[in-house]
């Protein structure tokens, strides 16, 4: 039996991540950046509420944009308006929402499909607060967790302004966003694509920096 050597083994894994990650990187439809940054400003403007979610990798990339957009924008000029911007990561309500189940949605008026209490775990959120020309933006790498599907279904039926930030083929969350950021992979490239994504999370942020530098 050949012993393997997990040095060289780590560094064939590791230039091949580097390898693809610079192909996508080099392969990122600026416009569709600009085009969302622009959404996202102008909402700014329009004192417009501008919601952030996932989960997983996706939840800690949606919590860091928010924080970049809401506090990394301050200050750069005087009287500038404020993104108001907020993530819905508030663990006590995401879990209590888990843990209160389906029902509460299912023949309630909701569109999407509940099987179980997270599957409502951004609508529960969501309808506090949501008002018609807020923007959503949905970060995911499938695109299709129940719980991102049905938050933009909601957004739609709300009158929002829907953004994807997606992998993969985009999933059913591309097809139901107004704007959409894709980072091309095949299907289960998590790693792959949640760099990307905190690549586009910064280009986001510095886009947001640059305008209110103008």
């Amino acid at each position: 039996m050949t012993e393997h050597d997990p040095g060289a083994l780590a560094a064939e894994k590791a230039r091949e991540f580097r390898d693809q990650a610079l192909g996508l990187l080099a392969a990122l439809d600026v416009d569709k950046i600009v085009e969302v940054s622009t959404v996202l400003h102008r909402a700014k403007e329009a004192s417009r509420t501008i919601f952030v979610f996932g989960n997983g990798g996706s939840h800690s990339i949606a919590t860091h944009l928010a924080a970049d957009l809401g506090k990394g924008t301050k200050g750069v000029r005087p009287g500038q308006r404020l993104y108001r911007v907020l993530s819905l990561d508030n663990e006590a309500w995401l879990t209590a929402q888990a843990n209160d189940g389906e029902r509460v949605f299912q023949g309630g008026g909701y569109p999407g499909t509940y099987r179980h209490g997270y599957d409502g775990a951004f609508v529960g959120q969501l309808e506090n607060f949501l008002s018609k020309d807020d923007v959503l933006v949905a970060i995911s790498s499938s695109g299709n967790s129940p719980n991102i599907v049905n938050a933009l279904l909601f957004g739609r039926q709300r009158g929002a302004v829907t953004v994807a930030i997606v992998g993969f083929d985009g999933g059913q969350a591309a097809r139901l966003s107004d704007h959409v950021i894709l980072v091309p992979t095949v299907s289960g490239a998590y790693g792959l694509v949640e760099s990307l994504h905190s690549v586009v999370h910064h280009m986001l942020y510095e886009c947001a920096r640059r305008i209110e530098e103008a």
